[in-house]
């Protein structure tokens, strides 16, 4: 036994056995049910039969509360047999007229009082009664009659109550409230008191250290304790021989769920009934809420949630173990369940609660009953609630629902056009056929222009722009309505994604907004009168100017404000996508890269399998730019497999021609037919994403002899680039590909001038595009001016991080040194050319380099390792100089990357001469480590 108990008892046997007194003794044990009341009374009654004392038990019962003399009847079962036989049985006697007068029980009263003295002349007595507040009022009469007239020292008392509730409350209260009456009250155990219980039971001083959790979980009290511990034996029990560490911390089970039952129901059916009530609500800290609820009066409901936090069950007005709530869900009957559910959404949803709680008790309702209004529209405020914390399946079930409940046809639409929108970012495949029945509601005006928005934005990524056109016109005419509202900002942001992505439609042509983007771009302080721009029309502006006029500072910085600004959602993952095609478009790569990687992971974490598909695309669009063709297949196929073709519409021509771009430049001409062989929607060449596929194909004809084939292609890119206003450098470098084709059909002239044309849009910016337009440039030139100009186009391309069209550069610029018969230059581009054609992927142009023969023996040598020792002995510094200056960098070029002085590149080189044995930089091999010249 626990100390705190000991002592109890210790005070207890003073009081009734040893003290010195006067009369006969009283004493109650008191506490919250299962407090272990009944424990300490048999432990009382235990001790008192050790001493020789004769002990009278009885248990009153709330079952038998009604019968008189119920209680005494049992008392005289514990009397010697000349006892009862002698006395007439009370509770017989009262039963034949049980509305009889009191003064009619006078004898029965004398008769217990004579009793009691004739037992306490023999020996000590002790009366030990259970739960004495259900005692019956005939048996607290005679009692209390009994115990006052008695004044035997040998007669001794001890009752175990709980709360004082009917008829017998004032006679019990009476009894209970002498003067000499000593109350032992049992409040649940300390941390302390856990601990020391743990220990006892457990067998180990490590118990003790699960203490606290386990009073976190019972309040300390000891019958949910016992549950505890009981299904720790338990598990135990069925478990492994070594059950290993971690065994000795509270686990909920079926025993200590059946504990928390017990604890309920030893309250009373108003007791249980609040029980019910708060595990359904979820809390107790509304009274008058759960008292509507469970229709029992506040009054006695407050009561039950003292007496339930007292006995462990609550703290707070919260269970303290969601095993405990569970239990009393499901203590409920099915016919029970679904009214109080929808009681409780009612009531909820009057008082202006939390729509997701309101929505929690509606899913759970399932009893049929008649349709009331506000059902629906409580579910479609939950559903927005859970779209905006990311909560989708909820979402979903509440649409679903609400669209049952629904009986306005209106409003059922609505209802499926949020269903596609909250779900589209996730699962665009289970959409599209809720999605096409949405485009003649759309179309003739039934739903309205805020949900009509999405089914727009839908059905052009279907390719379905007949039907997109006529939502957009129901759109327009709402918006001319409602001038300046948000309705009308979506309204030419829409315009500004069609002048920007879907321009070549007839019936889509009155939509378009030319002039959106060709304001001047205010990136200054607002004026006092001025009103900022919303980031959805900023994104998509700045987009529109960047394909059209090529790359413009100010939209670049206001569409970085936008993205770091602008959280992703439903609602602004179209705004955070225009963003960021922006920057990717503008070449800023380093930073659209870390906000690529950061969606990546954020989508991906949040399993939106259709915004992670977008951004892998993008991911793998910078790629591609920057010349990283592995990257490019790794993140285009990903897109593809999070994300089906069939789910991309007209919009899969950009992760098709990511795909069959970056294989052909490796020279996986197979692959990339695969890929062109696969069917694709008519309607994807007229869009900005069709433009990247027809440029890819163009691309792969040319690497694979179909020139004629090429140059057609590449004439539509430009037309089409130029009819939709896109015709900048930003876009696609069409002319660069029909100049490489006419070079190979011996077209020079032509050539030259597309190269020209490139070159003079591209501007004077370092770039990788002027980059690119020098390189072909080259190629039109006489063999004397060719070196000058590659020369250029290498220190451009390495300055916008071109790397894959710089090793195209570095491989023309060694072939022309060769031509020139500058045998150790050529080596030397050769070995640049080759390590950033593997570095980039780029197999092909590889295998074209590995076949110069142009290598000194030392370089072969140290290829096949056949001198790696004296390569071993440079230090870090040594070999990035070495590095460096195998890759053709200048002293000067390598003192500046490394952030020395030219004196030490020297001073480094020549120790570099001295212990691979060489006499000048031209022999050093190409097995050097480049990592450090090639970083992009």
């Amino acid at each position: 036994m626990l100390v705190e108990r000991d002592q109890e008892i210790a005070r207890l046997n003073r009081l009734l056995f040893e003290d010195a007194r006067e009369g006969s003794r009283l004493a109650v044990i008191s506490g919250a049910v299962t407090s272990g009341k009944t424990a300490l009374l048999h432990t009382v009654a235990d001790t008192a039969g050790g001493r020789g004392v004769r002990v009278l038990p009885a248990v009153a019962s709330a079952s038998e509360q009604k019968f008189p003399y119920a209680v005494l009847e049992q008392l005289y079962q514990g009397m010697p047999a000349h006892l009862q036989h002698s006395r007439p049985r009370p509770g017989l006697e009262a039963l034949r007229n049980p509305h009889g007068p009191i003064e009619a029980e006078l004898p029965l009263l004398q008769d217990f009082h004579r009793t009691l003295d004739e037992l306490t002349g023999d020996a000590p007595l002790l009366i030990a009664i259970d739960d004495v507040q259900f005692a019956d009022l005939p048996s607290l009469r005679c009692l209390a009659y009994g115990i006052r007239r008695c004044r035997s020292e040998a007669l001794s008392v001890v009752v175990s109550r709980g709360a004082l509730t009917g008829p017998a409350a004032t006679a019990l209260d009476e009894l209970l409230h002498e003067p000499k009456v000593c109350h032992v009250r049992l409040a649940p155990l300390t941390v302390t008191g856990v601990s020391t219980l743990l220990t006892q039971e457990l067998g180990t001083e490590e118990a003790g250290g699960h203490a606290a959790a386990y009073h976190e979980m019972t309040g300390g009290n000891l019958l949910l304790l016992r549950g505890l511990l009981d299904d720790r034996f338990s598990r135990l029990t069925r478990g492994p021989l070594d059950p290993g560490p971690g065994t000795d911390a509270p686990v909920a089970g079926e025993l200590f769920r059946q504990a928390a039952l017990s604890c309920v129901y030893r309250g009373g059916p108003a007791h249980r009934r609040v029980a019910h009530g708060v595990a359904l609500l979820g809390d107790a800290t509304s009274v008058p809420l759960l008292s509507r609820l469970i229709e029992v009066e506040e009054r006695l409901v407050r009561q039950s949630v003292g007496l339930l936090t007292e006995v462990g069950i609550l703290h707070g007005g919260r269970f303290r173990s969601d095993a405990v709530r569970t239990v009393l869900q499901d203590d409920l009957e099915l016919h029970e369940l679904g009214p109080l559910h929808l009681r409780a959404a009612r009531l909820l949803y009057e008082e202006g609660a939390d729509p997701i709680d309101v929505a929690r008790h509606l899913l759970s309702h399932e009893a049929p009953g008649p349709v009331e209004e506000w059902i629906s529209q409580a579910l479609c405020d939950a559903a927005v609630h859970a779209i905006a914390a990311d909560r989708r399946e909820l979402a979903m079930n509440c649409l679903q629902m609400a669209d049952r409940y629904s009986t306005d046809e209106r409003e059922a639409l609505q209802l499926q056009a949020t269903m596609v929108q909250a779900m589209w970012p996730f699962n665009p495949l289970s959409q599209m056929r809720r999605l096409q029945a949405l485009a003649g509601p759309a179309g003739s005006g039934l739903l309205p222009a805020p949900q009509t928005i999405p089914v727009v934005i839908g059905l052009l990524g279907l390719g379905r722009m007949g039907e997109a056109a006529a939502a957009l016109e129901q759109v327009s005419r709402a918006a001319d309505e409602h001038p300046g509202t948000d309705l009308d900002t979506a309204l030419r942001a829409i315009r500004l994604v069609l002048s920007s992505t879907y321009p070549d439609h007839p019936e889509l042509r009155p939509f378009l907004d030319q002039e959106e983007c060709d304001g001047p771009w205010d990136i200054g302080p607002l004026s006092p009168d001025q009103s900022p721009e919303s980031p959805q029309l900023t994104a998509f502006r700045a987009l529109r100017t960047v394909l059209s006029r090529g790359v413009d500072e100010c939209a670049v910085r206001a569409v970085e404000r936008v993205l770091e600004t602008v959280r992703l959602s439903d609602r602004t993952m179209l705004t955070v996508h225009a963003a960021l095609q922006t920057l990717v478009y503008a070449d800023r790569h380093a930073t659209a890269t870390s906000w690529c990687d950061r969606l990546i992971e954020e989508t991906s974490e949040r399993g939106a399998k259709a915004l992670l598909a977008y951004f892998c695309v993008l991911r793998a669009q910078i790629a591609l730019r920057v010349g990283r063709l592995r990257d490019t297949v790794r993140y285009a196929e990903r897109a593809l497999e999070e994300l089906p073709a069939r789910g991309w519409g007209v919009t899969v021509g950009m992760p098709l021609g990511m795909l069959i771009n970056a294989h052909t430049a490796m020279g996986n001409h197979d692959a990339a037919a695969e890929l062109l062989a696969r069917p694709v929607p008519e309607e994807m060449y007229r869009n900005r994403f069709g433009l990247h596929y027809l440029y890819a194909r163009a691309r792969h004809q040319l690497a694979t002899g179909r020139q004629h084939a090429a140059l057609t292609d590449f004439r539509a890119c430009g037309e089409k680039m130029a009819a939709w206003g896109l015709d900048s450098p930003a876009t696609l470098t069409w002319r660069l590909g029909a100049a490489e084709t006419w070079l190979t059909l011996g077209g020079q002239e032509r050539a030259a001038r597309l190269a020209e044309e490139q070159l003079e849009l591209a501007g004077e910016s370092s770039s990788r595009t002027r980059g690119a337009a020098l390189r072909v440039l080259a190629a039109t030139r006489p063999l004397n001016e060719r070196i000058a100009l590659l020369q250029q186009a290498v220190g451009v391309l390495q300055a916008s991080g071109g790397w894959y069209e710089m090793a195209r550069a570095l491989a023309d610029l060694a072939e022309a040194h060769k031509q020139l018969g500058d045998l150790d230059t050529s080596r030397l581009m050769t070995r640049r050319a080759l390590r950033l054609a593997d570095s980039c992927g780029a197999e092909e142009l590889s295998r074209s380099l590995q076949r110069t023969p142009a290598r000194s023996a030392l370089s072969e040598a140290t290829r096949t390792g056949e001198d790696t020792a004296a390569f071993s002995e440079l230090s870090d510094a040594e070999s990035r100089v070495a590095a460096l200056a195998a890759s053709g960098y200048t002293n000067r070029e390598i003192a500046a990357k490394l952030y020395i002085t030219i004196s030490t590149v020297e001073q480094h080189l020549t120790r570099v001469y001295r212990k691979i044995n060489i006499s000048q930089r031209r022999e050093l091999p190409a097995s050097l480590d480049f990592d450090v010249a090639y970083t992009a």
